[in-house]
């Protein structure tokens, strides 16, 4: 399934339509990637008990989801100094937390999990801080974090860049946050077209995916598209996946954006497993609790998505 170019307003929830009712059988070439924001991980929640340790233990099933078989890589936003990675580590599996980020005196990680199949096909060739490649004069608070993903699995080993990022919220508001957005496609053409320092290669195939605070129809999208060298922009999902204080879905932050000539991306689906006080399974690409506000209580002001991607 290939999803068109998004440049024409008519058509922008088009293809996000079209990812969310096909859901294909997965080929021997794809690989889960998870995204979510943990919402301060590693930091306690007044008034509920063995809050760290019961979200540490659903980060552990997050990063090897139940009923997956193929390998995964979940991203994660708002990792914080006191998160711990032995504590998130899925069984059989790794994780890594970035350097703190930030431009003020709030400061977070990004974290990365992987979970390999038997086979042990998919490899994390190495990992990129994108803050050497934002442009003169620009400002991106929270660099993305880039990862280098080879799936060797055809014989011949595709490589795919994951940018990890968080966008800007707050103060700066939304003219901060589309000009940082735009600048994101920035780094994306420098890290695609250069070997960045520290790592063996680099490949043109990118997916960019995190906490956007913007829907993702906004013209920053389509600017960082410009800017990237996308030659057919991409996106998905795009439906609310942020949670207000009640539990009450509020805006649709979290997304997936690529060039769709490189690389495929389509939503997943996934069984329940119980976690954060309810039971969470994927329905067309987003993790979908059954109570919203035991999952905000003791998970997340976000819910997290997921997709099966597949590299040209």
């Amino acid at each position: 399934m290939k999803i068109l170019p998004l440049f024409g307003r008519r058509m922008l929830r088009v293809p996000i339509l079209a990812a969310a009712l096909s859901l294909p059988a997965a080929a021997s070439a794809d690989f889960l990637a998870v995204s979510h924001n943990m919402l301060h991980l590693g930091q306690g929640s007044k008034g509920i008990p063995n809050y760290v340790a019961d979200k540490n233990a659903y980060v552990r099933s997050l990063g090897r989801w139940p009923g997956n078989g193929l390998p995964q890589v979940t991203f994660l936003q708002e990792v914080m100094k006191e998160a711990d990675e032995a504590a998130v580590t899925p069984p059989g599996g790794a994780a890594r937390f970035s350097a703190l980020k930030g431009n003020t005196s709030y400061l977070e990680r990004y974290g990365d999990l992987f979970v390999n199949d038997a086979g042990g096909r998919l490899a994390i060739l190495c990992h990129a801080d994108t803050a050497p490649l934002v442009s003169r004069g620009a400002t991106v608070q929270r660099p993305p974090e880039a990862t280098l993903i080879s799936d060797n699995s055809s014989g011949t080993a595709r490589l795919v860049w994951f940018l990890d990022y968080h966008a800007t919220f707050g103060k700066s508001g939304a003219k901060g946050r589309r000009a940082e957005i735009a600048e994101i496609g920035n780094i994306v053409k420098r890290l695609t077209t250069a070997i960045p320092a520290g790592c063996p290669a680099t490949s043109p195939a990118a997916v960019v995916v995190g906490d956007w605070n913007i829907d993702a129809s906004d013209a920053a999208i389509r600017q960082l598209a410009t800017n990237a060298g996308f030659a057919r922009l991409a996106f998905t999902p795009n439906v609310k996946t942020s949670l207000n204080p009640h539990g009450n879905l509020t805006s649709s932050y979290d997304h997936f954006v690529w060039d769709d000539s490189q690389v495929q991306v389509t939503l997943a689906a996934l069984p329940p497993q119980p976690a954060c006080g309810t039971s969470v399974s994927v329905v067309a690409g987003v993790l979908t609790p059954v109570s919203y506000p035991s999952f905000r209580r003791n998970c997340s002001d976000h819910v997290g998505i997921a997709a099966i991607v597949h590299v040209r």
